[in-house]
């Protein structure tokens, strides 16, 4: 019962240190989160996505709420159910808010509590397990993490648990405790994919370092062997728990293109640890958070959850100190090996780019593991690493010294890594979306632009209206039919110019394109510059019959999350600046809707050549959808140039519309076809490659 007294006494510490260094979140439980929103947005619809599939009994790595009509997997989304399940109760008696900053809350403190048991296992000193944990749970990395709304990588405490109890499996192996680290393995994996990678990579240097430490050796090879069976076994029973999971997303990420290289073939360079990082304080601190801007200058466009990765003063002479023990080795070549592989692709040091690979540029091009683009987040078991290295420096200072030097370690640990006032932002609700929530009819909305930094506060308003979006904003950006096809949607993804073979005024066919899959609501955001394209306002008019739109204020001004001057702080919300307005239209179904045309497979991208659009036959194939309301007859106008002459097919499902010699240079092709209601793929097919299209229109016939 003692022990137990002691434990919970604790985990209090822990969770008043949550509280303190996030303060004053725990004020605004209710109507504001910490950090910058964007990515929060994101986190919150996740536990709001996995309550409904629950509720619903769906499976909850597909949602039919995002990339709407066909929907999304998402096992390459950050869902982190983990969150989701221990917020659960939370979210159910005070709402999902609550539920998001009660998680960010929990995570810390358990990151430091099960920091503190492995160090008092590492140490069997209670003081110097207390210091390990608050080295984990108050290190920049981690307070970052909820900076930049990232709660599966503040989900961090499943780390320590499976560093801990493979420690236990490997001293007293047993069935039982082979099970449950196995387990812990894969509890890592609902926090995130990249933490269950580490675990992984841990286990594995585990049982090298208990191969080859000099104790070990004088054995001989087979009791080694037999030694570290236990860790092994634990492994194997980990990816037995996962193999759906990891089967699931490989299929997945082998036919997403952008799995592995969203953000540009330079991201994880970008995303990786600069050596002077590591020295560099934290932005977030309220007292040298500008002079740690200006040093990191050389990072001014990263985002600080990402370019934050220092180890601390007081955690390093603590660590200097424990150097002095022997035992300290395997935890001081463990934070030399995960720094080394935060460091990434390539050595830097302020910026410069040395051109000395590093590890992690063999790593994270093996299957799977490419798509992971974060190299810097491998200062999570770095940190933990320094965490145990800094116990033993504990133990050694604070031998036969007063309990009040552990609390000045403590303070000056917190100190290092001071974070007052967290920066934070309310939860702002534009009005039109209870209106939204109240429509009965089962539509879809579409924001525009529905692919820019605004998409995160559609995945909040979501939760609000609960009707399906158009697009959505996804750890990976999808593949998505009807972005490919019509251009009217790439022009309202992306509030650019969509220049294409379709000659089809967009403003004509847009009531019978939004119709047609049942898009009801516009809504056109400033922000994303929707406003300053009339293009935009034209076909969002068209739409709507002409009828005025709604017009209300759309978010609140955010933090900006690079830079330490762009941090909004204060130890009151108050009243929030309010920016941007939303304007929303009502799509009207037309009387007598209109066919469109959009482009199928086979085609190259657009191209300008002197001064029109053509699009490129891919390997002699290609196809255009046509979609259509209601069965009629149309003619399909196609101007064509061939670079030399060859034998063009044109065809409807198994009907051979059209078989002809097309000769080389421009040929327009008109074929009259009876439509039926639904979508309809024309194949075109030619002999020869070098054929393009300028033109490609749909008119009814009478």
């Amino acid at each position: 019962m003692r022990h137990i007294r002691a434990s919970l006494a604790i985990l209090l510490l822990y969770a008043g240190l949550a509280i303190f260094l996030t303060w004053p979140v725990a004020l605004y439980l209710n109507t504001a989160v910490p950090g910058n929103g964007y990515d929060s947005w994101q986190n919150m619809w996740n536990m709001w996505w996995l309550r409904t599939a629950l509720l619903e009994r769906s499976n909850p790595y597909f949602t039919p709420m995002l990339y709407y009509p066909q929907g999304t997997t998402l096992l390459l989304q950050t869902l982190n159910p983990i969150n989701f399940l221990t917020s659960l109760p939370i979210h159910y008696f005070f709402g999902l808010t609550a539920a998001y900053n009660f998680a960010i809350l929990l995570n810390l403190t358990l990151s430091g509590f099960i920091s503190y048991l492995l160090a008092q296992d590492v140490t069997q000193d209670r003081r110097a397990a207390i210091i390990a944990g608050v080295v984990f749970a108050s290190s920049g990395y981690l307070l970052s993490q909820v900076v930049g709304g990232h709660t599966h990588m503040t989900a961090a405490w499943p780390l320590p648990l499976a560093v801990l109890l493979l420690r236990l499996a490997y001293r007293r192996p047993s069935w039982w405790m082979i099970g449950l680290s196995g387990a812990a393995l894969a509890l890592n994996l609902l926090s995130d994919w990249q933490y269950y990678l580490f675990a992984l990579i841990w286990a594995a240097w585990y049982c090298l370092w208990l191969l080859i430490v000099p104790g070990q050796i004088a054995a001989g090879l087979w009791p080694r062997l037999r030694s570290v069976l236990p860790v092994v076994g634990a492994v194997l029973v980990s990816l037995l728990l996962t193999s759906p999971l990891i089967v699931a997303t490989a299929q997945v990420a082998k036919v997403t293109p952008t799995a592995s290289t969203e953000g540009g073939p330079d991201f994880r360079r970008e995303q990786s640890v600069d050596l002077a990082d590591l020295v560099i304080p934290s932005q977030l601190h309220p007292l040298w958070g500008g002079v740690a801007e200006g040093l990191q200058a050389y990072k001014a466009e990263t985002h600080i959850q990402n370019k934050t990765a220092y180890l601390g003063i007081v955690t390093c002479v603590l660590a200097f100190f424990g150097l002095r023990r022997r035992e300290s080795r395997f935890w001081a070549i463990s934070v030399i090996l995960f720094v080394m592989l935060a460091m990434g692709p390539v050595f830097q040091v302020a910026g410069w780019q040395s051109g000395l690979p590093m590890p992690s540029s063999i790593l994270f091009e093996l299957p799977l593991v490419k798509i992971f683009r974060y190299p810097m987040r491998f200062m999570a078991l770095a940190m933990l690493a320094l965490a145990m290295l800094a116990a033993y420096g504990a133990q050694h200072l604070l031998a036969k010294r007063n309990q009040w030097v552990t609390g000045l370690i403590v303070l000056l640990l917190v100190l290092d890594n001071l974070t007052l006032p967290f920066p934070m932002i309310g939860i702002y609700i534009p009005s039109v979306y209870h209106q939204l929530a109240a429509e009965p009819d089962d539509v879809a909305i579409l924001e525009a632009p529905f692919y820019y930094t605004t998409s995160p506060f559609y995945m909040l308003y979501q939760i609000v209206h609960e009707k399906p979006l158009v697009g959505g904003y996804t750890s990976r950006r999808m593949p998505y039919a009807l972005l490919d096809e019509l251009p009217i949607m790439r022009l309202l993804a992306y509030a650019q110019p969509a220049p294409d073979i379709v000659a089809q005024d967009m403003t004509r066919i847009a009531p019978s394109v939004f119709s047609y899959f049942n898009i009801r609501y516009l809504l056109l955001h400033s922000a994303g510059g929707a406003l300053r394209m009339p293009e935009m306002q034209a076909v969002a008019s068209a739409a709507a019959g002409g009828a005025a739109p709604l017009r209300e204020v759309s978010e609140v001004e955010t933090s900006d999350a690079s830079r330490a001057s762009g941090l909004r702080r204060s130890f009151w919300l108050g009243n929030q600046q309010t920016v941007g307005a939303v304007l929303t239209y009502t799509v009207m179904t037309p009387s007598d809707p209109l066919p469109f045309v959009g482009i199928g497979a086979g085609w190259s991208a657009p191209q300008t050549e002197a001064g029109r659009t053509v699009r490129r036959i891919e390997q002699d194939r290609a196809t255009l959808v046509i979609y259509s309301a209601k069965a009629r007859r149309v003619e399909l106008q196609i101007d064509l140039v061939a670079e030399q002459a060859t034998q063009m097919r044109i065809a409807l499902g198994a009907e051979t519309l059209l078989s002809q010699e097309l000769p080389a240079g421009s040929q327009p092709i008109r074929v009259g076809l009876d439509l039926p209601a639904g979508r309809s793929e024309v194949v075109l097919q030619s002999d020869l490659p070098g054929v393009w299209a300028e033109r490609v229109d749909v008119q009814v016939l009478p």
